[in-house]
Order: structure tokens, then C-alpha cells, then sequence
């Protein structure tokens, strides 16, 4: 049977139209994988019971002729994304480690109709980083610490990091992570993969545990572009149970903007960032290659961060969320405080604390706050209006190139995609590569430029 190591979709539905493996020879693979390695790496929380059957089913469905886009692609979802049938939905916490939610988030009921295995879940930073501020990325009580497939003492990235680790290490072939503010971007640039952050309300929020309403989105994590526009294009849609996705904007499917040619004359910008001379060599490469695929490159100076919120609008938004969120589980909570109680009376399950649930407990979950409403709607002007739209609009810009995940934070208040491509490694081993970052609905433009930039590297594959 062919090497399935670094398999790509296009790779995988032209094997299983050609006979040379099946759905159920691939989901196998990464199973075998996630046995060998996961124990070091501990990238997997659970697996699905039930994927060799679901991948079984894709290849009854090949066989009859359907020709789904994501037909027998194993898909991993972070730990905050529910599921139906025998998978938990714990957010890495011990204290939901029994919570089975018996039904498919929005985005996972569409991966499905699009064809996908879901071939388990993926660890995360427990409470996708929002439990306490001392817990080291990748780090819950359910799956342990997660660590980078380039080198154990890498930063893994936080808190989509088990969706990342597992991408690099091929032990799926596709990941679905969640970010509040860099939790995709920030995985993928340490884990060298592809991420797509997409603007907020373009995928479903449904069925995922919330921090922020204003903030929260998923997003699919890849080793190539794209296999992570096809999961972006299965995902995303209108659903009326969540009204960040009403009335999105019509379009062209994103794969059709996988054509290099289509960059070309296209303006972006790109900033003198603070790097190590290494990084600023590296950085100048990537450049060089972006306006050899006929980018046209423009220097501008970032919007500076110093307006933005530091917390206060995630802990009023969560203290909301989490109680609407359980208040639709049979878990034995209702309240933040209620798990709060539980982990104090269970303090060896959250060894580095609750700081921030303690935080959040203190404020009323009703948004009438001054403290709430004034820095919400500050945020939205220093990060949107003032910040990075006045400056693409100023410099007529499609897109922003940036080193590392620099700025994410901004995009992240802003609601707007962004996209990670590796590059090369350091001398460390750690990845570098470069994101893209656009204003709402730009996706299609990020995607052009993004893979503009991506047919001249070589993804480095981790020494695992």
C-alpha cells in the first residue's frame, strides 16, 4: 500500500478512486499513529469508537459513486467542540470529563454532510486557556501536556495546540481548532502548519463551549492550504442559532482562489518588526518570495495595541456564555461559581489554579456594565475602524504579511481571518513562518495571497 505519511486530500480521493487504499486504510493509519506517538505527545484526548465504522460507511458511499469534498478525510476536533454518540466534550477539564453532549456541534454536523470521519478529539489548553494565567500552553488535567512534534522543548502554542501537534505529527489529516484571541494562529505558527482564523460568524459558534461571543470562532489547521480551504468551505454556512452567520456575504468557493496567478498586482503590507537577526533574515526570504509571485509589497507601520482591552470584555462575555452553555448540558452545574466549588473541592485537578473564573465570577453575566459596554465598543474602534481597516483602506491594502503571529490580537478584537503559512525552520528546530491578516469577509483575498506565497516553500517536517 502507498506511504500514507503527509497525505493530502487531493491524495487520498485519487487513491480511493484508483483502489490503492481505502477510507477505512487510511483512518486505520492514523490510529496507528496516535498509538505510537500520542502517549509522548499526548496531542489526543479521546479517540471516536466509532471511526473505522464512519470510515467504512465513506467507502460503502465511494463505491456507490457520491463524491463529497471531504468523503473519508479523518477530521480531529478540539475538546470544546461537541459531538454526538461515545465522545466527551470536556475542555480538557477533569470536572467535565463525563460530559457526554449527545449531540454535533453546528460545524461538525457539516463536516459529516460533507463526507468527513471524525476520528476523535484533540487537547487544548484546558478551558481553551481561559481557567487561569500560569498554565503552559497545550497543558489540561483530561490530556496532560501536549508537546511540539519539531522538539519537546518548543513552545507548543496555546490552546488549539493538540489540533496543531497532531496535524504536524500526522496523526489526522485534518484538525478543527477554536480561537478567542490567537488560539489557531498561535499553534499553527510553533507547530509549522497551515491555520485559517476566519472572520468571526463565518462558521457557527453553536455547540462549541464559549469564552466570547464577540470573539469566539472555529477554524480548520492543515499541512497545506488546500485541504484547510476545503474543511473552511464545509464549515462555514448560516445557521439561524447563532447570528454572527446571517446573511454572510456571497462569493466565489474558496478553492477557486487556489491560483497563484491570481495574487498577481495585488498590494499588501508588511512591517519592520523587532526580530532576532535570524528571524529578520528568515522574514526577508519570505518577503522575497511573496513579491516574486508578483505581489506588489508596501511597508506600513502597525496600529498600535496600547487601546485595546486587556481582559475585561472576555471575562464579562464568559461569565455569560458559560452559564447559557451549561444551562443546555445535564451536567450538575449552573453556575461559573459551581465549578468553581468543584475545583476547590478537587484542587489536584487544577494545579496552576482558577484565576481567571475567579475573575469572571466577580462581574453580573447581564453586559450592563459601563466597564463591559464602553471597552467592547472601544475595542471595535481601535481594532477595526481607527486600526487595521482605516490602514488597509489608507494604503489600499488587500492584506497584511507579518512574522510569527504579531498583531493577533488586533485581528482578534476586529473579528478578522488570517492565515499561517510555514516556512522554514530555525536553528532551534522551531517553525517561522508568515500570517496573512485582512478585514472582515477577506478570506478569498488572504487565500490568493497565502498560496501565492505557499507554491514556492517546502513545509518542514517534524523529526517524528
Amino acid at each position: 500500500m502507498q506511504d500514507l505519511f503527509e497525505l493530502d486530500i487531493e491524495t487520498a480521493q485519487r487513491g480511493y478512486k484508483e483502489g490503492t487504499f481505502t477510507a477505512r486504510d487510511v483512518t486505520a493509519y492514523y490510529l496507528t499513529r496516535i498509538a505510537s506517538l500520542n502517549d509522548k505527545l499526548k496531542a489526543v484526548i479521546q479517540v471516536n469508537p466509532d471511526a473505522l465504522f464512519e470510515a467504512e460507511a465513506a467507502d460503502r458511499a465511494y463505491r456507490r459513486g457520491d463524491r463529497l469534498p471531504l468523503l473519508g478525510i479523518p477530521v480531529l476536533l478540539k475538546d470544546n467542540i461537541e459531538t454526538a454518540g461515545l465522545m466527551r466534550t470536556t475542555a480538557g477539564a477533569v470536572a467535565l470529563e463525563h460530559h457526554f453532549a449527545g449531540r454535533d456541534a453546528e460545524l461538525v454536523r457539516r463536516l459529516r454532510e460533507h463526507g468527513a470521519v471524525i476520528l476523535g478529539k484533540a487537547n487544548l489548553s484546558e478551558w481553551a486557556n481561559f481557567l487561569t494565567e500560569d498554565m503552559p500552553n497545550g497543558w489540561s488535567g483530561v490530556g496532560g501536556q501536549t508537546l511540539n512534534p519539531y522538539g519537546d522543548n518548543l513552545d507548543v502554542g496555546g490552546s488549539s495546540s493538540g489540533s496543531a501537534a497532531a496535524v504536524a505529527a500526522n496523526l489526522t489529516m485534518l484538525a478543527v481548532g477554536s480561537e478567542t484571541s490567537g488560539s489557531i494562529i498561535h499553534p499553527s505558527v510553533h507547530n509549522g502548519i497551515v491555520g485559517i482564523k476566519p472572520t468571526v460568524g463565518l462558521i457557527s459558534r453553536s455547540g462549541i463551549i464559549p469564552i466570547s461571543r464577540s470573539q469566539d470562532t472555529a477554524g480548520p489547521m492543515a499541512r497545506t492550504l488546500r485541504d484547510a480551504v476545503l474543511a473552511l468551505e464545509a464549515m462555514c454556512g448560516e445557521d439561524d442559532s447563532d447570528p454572527a452567520t446571517t446573511h454572510l456575504p456571497a462569493g466565489p468557493p474558496y478553492r477557486t482562489c487556489l491560483d497563484e496567478r491570481q495574487a498577481v498586482g495585488m498590494r499588501v503590507g508588511f512591517v519592520k518588526a523587532e526580530l532576532s537577526d535570524e528571524e529578520q533574515t528568515l522574514y526577508q526570504e519570505a518577503l522575497a518570495l511573496l513579491k516574486a509571485s508578483g505581489v506588489e509589497l508596501v511597508e506600513v507601520d502597525l496600529p498600535s495595541n496600547d487601546g485595546l482591552d486587556q481582559g475585561d470584555v472576555l471575562y464579562h462575555e464568559f461569565k455569560l456564555g458559560i452559564e447559557a452553555y451549561l444551562a443546555t448540558t445535564a451536567l450538575p452545574y449552573e453556575t461559573l461559581k459551581d465549578l468553581m466549588d468543584w475545583n476547590k473541592r478537587h484542587p489536584e485537578t487544577i494545579p496552576h489554579g482558577q484565576v481567571t473564573f475567579e475573575k469572571a465570577n466577580q462581574l453580573s453575566g447581564r453586559l450592563t456594565e459601563s466597564s463591559y459596554l464602553e471597552r467592547r465598543l472601544a475595542d471595535v474602534r481601535h481594532a477595526k475602524t481607527d486600526g487595521l481597516d482605516r490602514l488597509l483602506m489608507e494604503q489600499t491594502l488587500h492584506a497584511l504579511a507579518l512574522p510569527h503571529d504579531l498583531n493577533y490580537d488586533m485581528a482578534a478584537k476586529a473579528g478578522h481571518p488570517t492565515v499561517t503559512i510555514p516556512y522554514k525552520l530555525k536553528q532551534s528546530g522551531a517553525p517561522f513562518g508568515l500570517s496573512f491578516t485582512g478585514t472582515s469577509y477577506a478570506e478569498r483575498d488572504l487565500i490568493r495571497i497565502a498560496y501565492a506565497f505557499e507554491r514556492h516553500v517546502t513545509r518542514p517536517i517534524p523529526p517524528m
